[in-house]
């Protein structure tokens, strides 16, 4: 840099320039003219234009190997070691970017597998009115069960008054204002509060 600023001022000094008058051709302040003769830095592309243009000399005749002190073998080995850090500067993106995708996907199965989880937890813990038909006024209830144990129907529902309905449906038993709001059942007494699964009950319809 400092060969380059002596060619610098060299050529000035032959065209009879002083830095101020070279500073206002070019819309600059003496001092970075003076930074510039005293190797302190380097006047940019377009700058270089306009002072070859200034000077009436090439762009050569102000920066060449000579004026700039280049080292060809420094030179190379700066460029391999930039274009090492390019490549790892790259290689870094795309494995944030993979880093980041992998994270987006893995935390959606997750969430996906927590909200099915927790509906079916959900689902298990339900009170019983989710899934239950209140009714009231009923002495007995005669179901249908298979080999299992399990209910495949209702064959019957006794009332208080003896009557008795077959195969009860749910049409039946608002007929009778059997039915109960979950709400009301819960605040009533459970002794008079008889539960009717809605699967079997709807069984009864087919």
């Amino acid at each position: 840099m400092i060969e380059f600023g002596i060619t610098l001022k060299k050529i000035r000094l032959a065209k009879g320039y002083s830095q101020r008058f070279v500073a206002e051709q070019l819309n600059l302040t003496r001092q970075t003219v003076s930074k510039w003769e005293n190797g302190r830095g380097y006047p940019d592309f377009e700058n270089l234009i306009l002072l070859s243009e200034l000077y009436g000399v090439s762009i050569d005749q102000l920066v060449n190997r000579k004026t700039l002190n280049l080292d060809r073998q420094k030179v190379l080995q700066m460029n391999r070691k930039r274009e090492k850090v390019l490549w790892l500067t790259r290689q870094a993106k795309i494995l944030v970017v993979a880093v980041v995708t992998i994270l987006v996907v893995v935390s959606g199965i997750t969430f996906v597998i927590a909200q099915r989880e927790q509906a079916r937890e959900e689902a298990e813990t339900s009170p019983v009115s989710d899934h239950f038909v209140y009714v009231v006024n009923v002495k007995k209830v005669v179901l249908r069960q298979d080999k299992t144990g399990a209910t495949t129907g209702i064959i019957s529902v006794t009332l208080r008054n003896n009557e008795i309905i077959q195969r009860p449906t749910l049409t039946d038993l608002k007929k009778h204002r059997l039915i109960v709001e979950p709400k009301k059942a819960e605040e009533m007494d459970p002794d008079k509060v008889e539960t009717l699964s809605k699967t079997a009950l709807a069984k009864n319809e087919q």
